[in-house]
């Protein structure tokens, strides 16, 4: 998000859910890579408070009108965009992060948080400090919902019902095609996953 002009994503963003009427999740994170931040000019240690920023544009263009933002990294002097998003009061923002930063950043900020490379055993004690962090904001787990990837280690049924049991709402899963024409095939193999998410 730190990398991106955010009265361009909010506007691209709106347009695409309203276009897909209402249904747009946005993804967002602070970004990893020191050397991406140079080569678009963009302060590395200020990235988070940056997002942060960022997400006020957001979300004044989206549910305000008219909207102005005035913060640390953006001021935005009142203005009219449209189209406003279908959903209300606007779509949802996951948080992606494994850090503790990024899950403060969720229980402030955000609808989702998107976590990769856990299991479901490894997801206890994340899930836990999660909840105490959006109770300090007055929320609950009920107002953020967790998807999870298990990255490289691949996905089977058993391994979805065990997300299921530690309380994530979405997994997604990484296949692997050299062609278009193998791509049914690589999705045709987590039907037993699907099934078994449909059972949980």
């Amino acid at each position: 998000m730190p990398q991106r002009n955010p009265v361009y994503a909010a506007k691209e963003i709106a347009t695409i859910d309203w276009l897909s009427d209402g249904r747009v999740d946005l993804g967002i994170g602070v970004g990893w890579l020191r050397e991406e931040f140079e080569a678009v000019g963009v302060d590395w240690a200020n990235r988070g408070r940056r997002t942060d920023d960022y997400v006020g544009v957001l979300r004044a263009l989206w549910c305000d009108d008219p909207s102005s933002y005035e913060g640390e990294f953006y001021s935005l002097p009142a203005c009219n965009m449209f189209p406003k998003p279908v959903q209300q009061p606007h779509p949802p923002v996951h948080i992606g992060g494994e850090s503790d930063a990024a899950l403060r950043r969720v229980a402030r900020l955000g609808q989702g948080w998107y976590t990769i490379d856990r299991t479901p055993e490894g997801l206890a004690e994340p899930l836990a400090r999660l909840e105490e962090l959006l109770a300090e904001q007055g929320r609950t787990r009920a107002d953020v919902q967790v998807t999870v990837s298990p990255y490289f280690q691949g996905l089977t049924p058993d391994m979805v019902r065990g997300y299921a049991e530690a309380g994530v709402d979405r997994v997604t899963a990484l296949f692997w095609a050299a062609s278009a024409d193998e791509v049914p095939a690589a999705l045709d193999e987590f039907l037993p996953c699907v099934e078994a998410a449909s059972e949980s």
